[in-house]
Order: C-alpha cells, then sequence, then structure tokens
C-alpha cells in the first residue's frame, strides 16, 4: 500500500514537508497546495519556490493545480512540468465557497458538460505528462456522481483520488462510502481513497473492505499525528516521541521566523498547525486558550513550552 499527504492550504508547503519527511517520513508521494492557473503567463514566486527541486530534496512531490480554463490549465501543466515533474494533480475537490463560487474545484463538477469538455482537450494536447485528478462525489447531491465517472471514465487518468463527500457536507458527517463503492467498481482509472484516516483502524477498515486499492492519500489524520502512517505500516496507533514532536515544531517554527516578516504572519502559519496537532494532547482548554491569545511570539513561546512539558497525549 502506498501512503499519500494530502494538500493543505497553508501548511503542507515545502517547510512541512521537509520537516516531516526528515523526522517521520513513511509517505510515497507528497501533494502541493492548489496553483491557481489564472490568465497570467507564469506562476507566482511564492508557487515557483514550493516545486522547486532544490526546495523537496529526496520528496516525491506531485504539484496541485486549480482552474475551470483547459488553456490555462495546459500552460501551467507545461510550466510545471518544465521543472522536471511528470505528474500534475487536478484539483476538483476543493470546497471553499470563493473557489467553488468561481467554479472550481468541487464547483466545477456542477457543471458536468464543461468539465467534459475540458479533459478533452487537456488529453488531447498532453501527452507526456500524467494527470491525476482529486475529486468529490458532486456538489450538492451524491448522485451527481454516476454522470461525473461517466465523464472520468472516458479519459486516461493516471490516478482518481476519491473523497468520498459532496462540496456541500465539507468535512462533515461520515464519508459516503456506498458511492466510493460504486466508483472502485465501476472505475477504468486507478482508484486512491482518501477521507476520515484517523487512527491505524480507520485504514484497515479501508483496506480490508477494498482489497485492490493500492494507495490511500490523509490530511487532516497527519496533520494531527505525524506517527499516523508509520504506525499503520507497523501494525499499531503509534504516537510520536515528544521530543521528536518538538524538535519536528522547532524547525518549522524557526523556518518560519527567518523567512517570514511579521511575528502575526508566523503565529498565524503556525495556529494553522496546531488546529490539528493539539487534538493529540488531553487539553481540557487550558492550553488552546493560551494559543488563541498568543499575538505575539513570546506568548507563543509560553504556550509552546507549557503543552510540550505539562500536557500528555490522549
Amino acid at each position: 500500500m502506498k501512503y499519500y499527504m494530502a494538500p493543505l492550504e497553508g501548511i503542507t508547503v515545502h517547510t512541512y514537508r521537509n520537516s516531516f519527511r526528515e523526522f517521520f517520513g513513511g509517505i510515497d508521494k507528497y501533494f502541493t497546495p492548489f496553483i491557481a492557473a489564472e490568465g497570467s503567463l507564469k506562476m507566482k514566486k511564492r508557487e515557483i519556490k514550493d516545486i522547486l527541486p532544490e526546495n523537496n530534496p529526496d520528496i516525491h512531490l506531485v504539484p496541485q493545480i486549480i482552474s475551470n480554463n483547459a488553456d490555462n490549465f495546459i500552460r501551467f501543466v507545461h510550466l510545471i512540468s518544465d521543472r522536471g515533474y511528470r505528474e500534475i494533480n487536478f484539483n476538483l475537490g476543493c470546497p471553499s465557497g470563493t473557489v467553488v463560487s468561481r467554479h472550481k474545484g468541487s464547483g466545477f463538477l456542477a457543471e458536468p458538460d464543461e468539465l467534459d469538455r475540458f479533459f478533452d482537450k487537456v488529453f488531447n494536447e498532453i501527452s507526456d505528462v500524467n494527470i491525476s485528478v482529486k475529486t468529490r462525489i458532486g456538489v450538492n447531491d451524491e448522485n451527481e456522481i454516476y454522470r461525473i465517472m461517466e465523464i472520468y471514465n472516458r479519459y486516461p487518468i493516471y490516478e482518481l483520488i476519491v473523497h468520498p463527500r459532496i462540496r456541500a457536507d465539507y468535512y462533515k458527517g461520515s464519508p459516503r462510502m456506498d458511492k466510493f463503492r460504486y466508483i472502485y467498481d465501476i472505475s477504468t482509472n486507478p482508484v486512491c481513497y482518501n477521507g476520515d484516516i484517523r487512527h491505524a483502524g480507520d485504514c484497515y477498515k479501508i483496506t480490508e473492505e477494498y482489497k485492490e486499492l493500492t494507495s490511500i492519500m490523509i490530511g487532516r489524520g497527519l496533520i494531527r499525528n505525524p506517527m499516523l502512517v508509520c504506525g499503520i505500516r507497523n501494525g499499531n496507533d503509534a504516537l510520536p516521541d515528544r521530543n521528536i514532536l518538538r524538535k519536528f515544531h522547532d524547525r518549522i517554527y524557526n523556518e518560519y521566523r527567518e523567512t517570514m516578516p511579521g511575528e502575526r504572519v508566523i503565529i498565524y502559519k503556525m495556529k494553522e498547525i496546531w488546529v490539528y496537532m493539539i487534538d493529540l494532547f488531553e487539553d481540557d482548554g487550558t492550553y488552546i486558550r493560551l494559543l488563541k491569545k498568543s499575538d505575539g511570539l513570546s506568548q507563543y513561546n509560553v504556550f509552546v513550552n507549557r503543552i510540550f512539558s505539562e500536557c500528555p497525549f490522549r
């Protein structure tokens, strides 16, 4: 089984990926947060920095693009593949309101005819780069997946990464596994499962039910517990060593301090990680309050020192 790190906007950038690989590892593919293929003729500097091979040593990285315009998508595929990448992932899963309102991410699923034309042009013009797709099963109705799968099965998608929720679910409720079963059974392309893997047992249920599955993508559960995949591979619910987790945190924190302007920006970026990672700790509310009140590095450092020295894991 191969395990992928899902892209999380604002979190899984190269600083996080490199630190994760150094201290935990176990990931077969890392995916970048989406790159918006707009009408511009070039990528943004921060996007270029994030995918530079020298900033991703010893990492199998797959850049992800979001778009609803085939010409823009094709242009950005060339911009990225010129840097040596042989797989590009297409985002049809993002449920963000600002993204969906522009008919991108999962919002593009509401326009199946346009999506079909998009794929027709992309696969007619791109033959030397593998195009994988990260998708939800619809926008407002799970039955939208029937029409969507008709489209997917017409094209040589390198891998179909399925989060079996509709856009309206966001991340609430249970994944709609009956629809994942349908996708798994009829897909003419390789399928990867994504969604709600928080413990080793969650993963084992998927692999036991879908025996020919060869890959699983994990997002929030992996940010919560960076040892999750290592534990899955070893057959247990492993927790990180506290000292290693602190070193992992400090590596990210110190690099942000060196590269980001202003304390508020640094704290905001670290809080994005703690939204998930704090769930690893038996916090009765004391530490999350300290974190929320941190608006300077001195206050943030108090929070970090206390949670690592005082608070046990769940």
